[in-house]
This record gives structure tokens, sequence and C-alpha cells, in this order.
């Protein structure tokens, strides 16, 4: 640690122990005035939830405590809790795109021979696997980012990822230069969220529907889609929730952002026929012959992922994604499922986060889900 770091660590010290000292000044003249109510034991808890319900009503500032320390982190020293990373004019990152673990040479070995398992076991089927990885925020919007670096892993990681899923002959979509053009016109990431907007959104569909198509398995017209903007709302980031400023010191926040409310429709061609609909889409049970798998970039309905992959692909699909379970758990749950055994898909779309890699997979799965047809 430098001199100026260390001074900076000094100050930081200082500032929290004159915080703490305030509010245990005031916390000791609150306690003062509670008198145990009667009939209240000690030895059944009764009497300290008496005493917990006394001091929330008496000390307000406890909520002052922790709107002041989380400002003077923010304004003083570019920090909120851990699990974001404050960038350059109001933009926020999540820390998993700059830390590692010390294992995470192990996960992404691990990640990848996962990937190439799944890959297997899919062709058993007669099923063909479409990857779209999903850059980092920070690589697309790097000028943004203040002087926190990414850890070295993440410097080649895209390219390692994309590497070895196409020597395993699976289709990738590469979508660094798609998400980065496409800011040009709008931005492709929110500031204050991790995911994408749903400009964004529409961009990585289209090119992955034009990787899909290339497999030759798109070949009916089926029907048709289109999206329309249905409201433009005020929309409050996810990673907001690491910078514990409101209600005291929500003027400090980064400014609101605007979501626009998008959504896909079917639409009637005017050259289809009644049935057309169902032409190579649909089997005799009415599920879609294609299934995408993902994160909460695919699972929710804020970006309309899903949809504007539908448009894109003039297709049907089924949304087997989940929200807070990373890529690999939801690709398990579905293989495993009776969906899947009883009728797989042609196609199989799966949405994988760049920094998944270097993270463990989590998997609650059994390992014979992988094993036999």
């Amino acid at each position: 640690m430098d001199n100026r770091q260390y001074r900076w660590s000094a100050v930081q010290t200082l500032l929290f122990c004159g915080v703490v000292s305030v509010m245990a000044t005031m916390a000791a003249i609150n306690v003062r005035s509670f008198h145990s109510p009667p009939h209240v034991a000690l030895v059944d808890g009764s009497f300290a939830k008496a005493f917990e319900t006394h001091y929330d009503d008496v000390f307000p500032l406890k909520r002052l405590g922790v709107n002041l320390w989380a400002a003077l982190d923010y304004t003083f020293f570019g920090e909120g809790l851990p699990g974001v990373v404050i960038g350059r004019q109001n933009w926020l990152y999540t820390d998993e795109e700059f830390n590692v673990g010390e294992d995470y040479e192990l996960n992404i070995r691990t990640n990848l021979a996962l990937i190439t398992a799944i890959k297997r076991k899919l062709a058993a089927r007669n099923v063909t696997l479409v990857i779209g990885v999903v850059p980092a925020k920070a690589q697309i919007y790097r000028e943004f980012v203040a002087g926190r670096k990414q850890a070295g892993a993440f410097v080649h990681l895209y390219d390692v990822l994309l590497a070895s899923v196409r020597a395993a002959g699976i289709p990738t979509v590469d979508l660094r230069s798609t998400l980065t053009d496409g800011k040009r016109r709008q931005l492709t990431y929110f500031r204050t969220d991790t995911h994408w907007t749903p400009w964004g959104a529409d961009l990585a569909a289209i090119e992955i529907a034009n990787v899909a198509r290339d497999t030759g398995l798109l070949r009916s017209s089926g029907p048709m889609y289109a999206t329309r903007r249905q409201a433009v709302r005020t929309y409050r980031g996810d990673l907001l929730s690491f910078l514990p400023l409101e209600p005291l010191f929500g003027n400090l926040l980064p400014p609101p952002e605007t979501l626009s409310v998008m959504k896909t429709e079917a639409v009637t061609s005017q050259n289809a026929g009644p049935h057309s609909s169902a032409s190579d889409l649909f089997g005799d049970t009415g599920i879609p012959d294609i299934v995408l798998i993902g994160t909460s970039y695919s699972a929710n309905t804020r970006w309309n992922f899903p949809g504007y992959l539908k448009e894109a692909l003039g297709k049907d699909i089924a949304n087997y994604a989940r929200e807070g379970m990373g890529p690999f758990r939801p690709m398990l749950a579905y293989l495993a499922s009776e969906d899947f055994q009883r009728e797989p898909p042609r196609l199989v779309i799966w949405e994988i986060p760049e920094r998944a890699l270097v993270i463990g997979a989590g998997l609650g799965q059994p390992a014979g889900v992988l094993e036999g047809p």
C-alpha cells in the first residue's frame, strides 16, 4: 500500500470511528428510557424481543447511521457495498466482472468440460446446440470503468470460451462487436443494472438467429412476430441495491433511467394458410421445436429477449431460462425434465454470460443427467 492509499484508508477509518461513536452515544442515551414490561421473562427471549422493539421505536437514527456511512463511502471514496463497482459518470458494474476466486482456473476447465458434455448429450438425441455468449458490461462500456481493473482472468476469457466451444463443434455467437457498435445509437446495457437493455437484447437476438439459421433447421416461414413498445417507465437498476442511500441521501444516487416496455406478439402473414403456423414448428403436442435456456438475461421479461428471438427467428420458442441460477443449472434441469425426455426439440439456444465461466457451476443435479442417451 503506497502513502496515498494509506492516507485514504486512515481517513476512512477515522470517519467510520466518528460515525460509530456518535451513534453509540445516541444509543446509550435512548437505552436509559427502556423499562421492562410486567411479566416478561429473561429465559424465553421475550425480554430481548421487548428491548429490540423499544430500541427500534426510540432510535430512528439507526437508519441515519446506515445512510450516512453509505453517503460518506460513496461520495468520498467512490465505493458501495460488496457487489458493486463504481464507475465514472454514474455507471455501476457488478463486481463479478472484476473479481475471481482462487479456484477460477479449475472452474473454467470444469465449466468448459461441462459445456462439451452437454453438447454430446443433446447430439445423442439429434438436438443442435447454439450458444450465445453475453460479454461483460465492463468490456462493452470499459470507458466508464474508473480506477478498478478487471482481474487478469478476464483479459482473454471470452476468446478462450469461444475457441473451446467452437473446437467442440458448437455454433457460437460472438456478441462483442454487435453490442459495441449498437451503443452508438442507444445504450446496449443499463448504466445502473447488470443486464442489457431491450435494445441490446434485440441486437443479440438478431445475431443469434442468424447463426441458428445457418444450421439449416429453419426452413419454413412459420408464424411471424412483431415487437411494439407498450410504455416508457422510470427504471431502478439492480446495482442500486448496493448503495443504501435512501431515504435520506437518495439525491446522491445516479439519476434514474428509462425502460422501454416491449411486447412481441404473433401476427398473421398475408401469404400464410390457416395451418401454416404449425409447419416445421410444432410437434403434434404443440410444443415449440426451439428451446431457449439461460440466465436472467433470457428469463427476465423486462428486456424482452425471448420476444426479440421469436421475431428474429420467425418461430415460437419454449423458454426454460431461470433467474439467479447461472447458465448451467437451468440447462441440467431441462435435460432431466419430462419435457426433454418425452419430446426433445430440434434446436437449443443457450445464453451464457462470459463471467459465469470463472464461477463454480453450483450444480444440484444428479451426475447421471449427462450419462446415457
